[in-house]
């Protein structure tokens, strides 16, 4: 099974998992890259939270609209 969480860390060379929040711009950058659909919903709901504090579905939708601008 995929994991999202390993594979950003990897993507976005981080050396622990807990590091992802302060690079918040990277991991954005990462995910627009990426086939999210190899994840669960669960997966990325979790990992949404985990990163943004937002749920996944309100991630999309920011993203969509391109409101989502961290530096």
């Amino acid at each position: 099974m995929n994991d999202i969480f390993s594979d950003m860390q990897s993507r976005i060379n981080v050396s622990y998992i807990s590091d992802m929040p302060y690079y918040k711009h990277r991991v954005l950058l990462e995910m627009k890259k990426m086939n999210l659909s190899i994840y669960s919903d669960k997966q990325l709901e979790d990992f949404s939270y985990y990163v943004f504090k937002i749920q996944f579905k309100q991630l999309k939708k920011l993203l969509k609209k391109g409101m989502i601008e961290w530096k």
